[in-house]
């Protein structure tokens, strides 16, 4: 069937010359070159991207096919850059929902979170029953926005190695102390936690650090921290509980995607992070691991 083009506004002006649907046998070739190469620089990008996702390879396989089979049906020209298009949004898509799990608990966390958080590294916070036996109380995982991480960063750290950066107390008290971005995410995992189990341990854990960096107790500080927790907040086990740093030493507090409160304090915001990556954290496991993720995205 004759497809139609609308006529130019002024009928002496030069026609555009129509395309014939059949290629010659030199587009043809030239088409697929240009296919070929395209698909290549596509799949080359994909693969160094996410050379960890398992199934890629064979997604990959199929979609040069489809896109073989479709060059029947349609201009050489357009399959090239649309299977790149495909292949780069499939493989941003796989690393979005990417996770880690914490083997204690068996909690998944995304490996980006908020958009521009990349997850550093996981933990498990433990309680000790008289003396006898450690529960699980909630898996944690602590993230980082890469490009504030590098902001604050990478000047004084950006040379070092990953094995350096992980062994130094400086640089955990660098992180700790800058006013960069971090989230430290909690999900409960211990059924019979109480709201009020969740304050005694803040104002046993955080009230303790604010006496070490301050050398005084900070009573009201610590009070109106531990005041966020509310009697009617109800911690089944799966709740989320999202603590982030922002710019000004700005300490937001969420459950569950609801904020509870925001206080504006660096001694805070220091005591909080300290409890997961400062000299005594609550697992030493995971804060070398935080430490060696914190300092592969500073040396990337």
């Amino acid at each position: 069937m004759a497809s139609s083009l609308p006529l130019p506004l002024n009928p002496n002006s030069p026609q555009i010359p129509r395309h014939s649907s059949t290629p010659t046998s030199s587009t043809s070739s030239s088409s697929i070159r240009c296919l070929a190469v395209t698909l290549g620089v596509g799949i080359g990008v994909g693969l160094a991207v996410a050379p960890h996702l398992a199934k890629q390879r064979n997604w990959v396989a199929q979609s040069l096919r489809d896109v073989c089979a479709q060059r029947k049906r349609a201009p050489s020209y357009f399959w090239g850059p649309l299977a790149c298009l495909s292949l780069a949004t499939e493989v941003s898509q796989m690393e979005k929902t990417k996770t880690t799990v914490e083997p204690n608990t068996g909690v998944s966390f995304p490996s980006v979170f908020y958009e521009t958080k990349q997850l550093a590294g996981v933990g498990v916070r433990k309680k000790s029953i008289l003396g006898l036996k450690n529960i699980n109380v909630y898996a944690f995982g602590v993230y980082v926005d890469e490009n504030s991480l590098k902001e604050k960063l990478v000047d004084k750290y950006g040379k070092m190695s990953v094995t350096e950066l992980k062994d130094s107390k400086e640089f955990y008290e660098d992180v700790i102390g800058n006013d960069l971005s971090l989230t430290v995410r909690l999900e409960i995992v211990y059924g019979k936690l109480s709201i009020g189990s969740v304050r005694s341990a803040f104002e046993e854990s955080i009230g303790s650090r604010l006496q070490k960096f301050s050398g005084s107790q900070n009573k009201e500080l610590l009070q109106r921290f531990t005041s966020q927790f509310k009697d009617d907040h109800k911690l089944p086990r799966g709740t989320k509980i999202h603590i982030t740093r922002f710019p000004g030493h700005i300490l937001q507090t969420k459950i569950d995607e609801k904020e509870v409160g925001s206080i504006q304090s660096q001694l805070l915001c220091r005591s909080l992070f300290d409890l997961y990556i400062g000299e005594d954290p609550l697992d030493k496991q995971a804060k070398e691991k935080i430490g060696v993720g914190l300092a592969s995205l500073l040396s990337q």
